[in-house]
């Protein structure tokens, strides 16, 4: 028997075809970077606005940066985007692979098989996790009042 005529071996994820790996990346990574971005840019945006150089501002920023409020609520709101949309493709993702061997958790876990399916549910995860934290800093973005309203 040749090669081409032997039986294909049962594959742990017979169905990975169905889930591109550069999406199961973007389920994983697009929560956390979501979170890490909303972070770095609100902060170098708020530090800067609040405290420009040795002293911290004492009046009305300059004409500029009278926004400055809605760029923080802005940025956490794409943010909140991305890490939705890593939700939603871990979603479409998880969904496909459901198929891709029976049985639960348990017994997938047990014999190591399913991984686009478990990768899937990471990036489900991670990007809900991420996006609550993501929420929390955009509720507190509102409801904390900005640096130079505290001055007068």
């Amino acid at each position: 028997m040749t090669q081409a005529e032997s039986p294909a071996p049962d594959h742990p994820a017979p169905h990975r075809n169905r889930a591109r790996f550069r999406w199961l990346l973007l389920s994983l990574a697009a929560g956390p970077t979501g979170w890490i971005c909303q972070l770095v840019v609100n902060y170098g945006l708020s530090s800067y606005a609040c405290y420009p150089g040795d002293t911290p501002r004492r009046q009305v920023p300059l004409p500029g940066w009278t926004g400055e409020h809605l760029l923080l609520v802005a940025v956490n709101l794409i943010a909140l985007a991305l890490a939705v949309a890593g939700l939603l493709v871990g979603l479409v993702l998880w969904r496909k692979a459901q198929a891709e061997k029976p049985g639960g958790a348990e017994q997938l876990l047990e014999v190591g098989e399913g991984p686009t399916r478990f990768l899937a549910s990471c990036g489900m995860m991670a990007s809900a996790a991420f996006g609550a934290a993501i929420l929390f800093n955009t509720v507190s973005t509102l409801a904390a009042p900005v640096c130079w309203d505290l001055t007068h």
